[in-house]
């Protein structure tokens, strides 16, 4: 049984902790050299705007609580309409028996009858670890059903202005990248 502790950001599977996707990937993507201040308004953004896109996504949105990350929110609803968004999963968190890892993916759906697993980003610059998180959530929903191995993969990168970036991950390197570091993760914490 898979459960998430919230403010530790920590999963564990029958009592046991297991890596995060995005605990595997900070070995590739440090963010030590980010005044403190600068990453806790940028993880608070992040999160804040996340919770928003889900409300919306699953009709529970209250306008009034939107504040000044109107454009972000802005900015995704263009996005689902743009692509005629059709998620059947939202927030989902998986664990990867196969490879004993889990995450929690944005999205994963249909975008115009083509599906797709999406990662959502409010950072100001886009970085290649964001496909390899987008292969590791492709690979938790394969798991549970074999026909997500075939979904695209792309990161949203939402904009205060209301504007949004679509980023396709294509690489058929980002799978084996990502199992790579998670082998490194599991032999390093046996």
């Amino acid at each position: 049984m898979l459960t998430f502790n919230e403010e530790l950001h920590q999963y564990q599977y029958n009592g046991v902790v297991k890596p995060s996707v995005t605990a595997v990937l900070s070995r590739l993507h440090d963010f030590g050299m980010v005044p403190v201040d600068v990453l806790e308004a940028a993880c608070q953004r992040g999160s804040y705007v996340h919770k928003l896109t889900e409300y919306h996504d699953e009709g529970d949105l209250d306008d009034s609580s939107v504040g000044t990350y109107r454009g972000y929110l802005d900015a995704w609803i263009k996005f689902c309409a743009d692509h005629k968004a059709v998620w059947t999963g939202i927030e989902a968190q998986c664990y990867s028996e196969r490879f004993g890892f889990a995450g929690t993916m944005d999205r994963r759906g249909h975008l115009a009858n083509v599906p797709y697993i999406i990662d959502i980003k409010t950072s100001l610059q886009p970085h290649k670890v964001w496909g390899m998180q987008t292969a590791a959530y492709r690979q938790l929903s394969a798991e549970e059903d074999s026909l997500w191995m075939l979904a695209r993969r792309a990161t949203v990168q939402l904009r205060p202005d209301g504007t949004y970036k679509f980023i396709p991950w294509d690489s058929p390197q980002d799978w084996p990248a990502f199992q790579a570091l998670i082998t490194l993760s599991n032999w390093s914490n046996s």
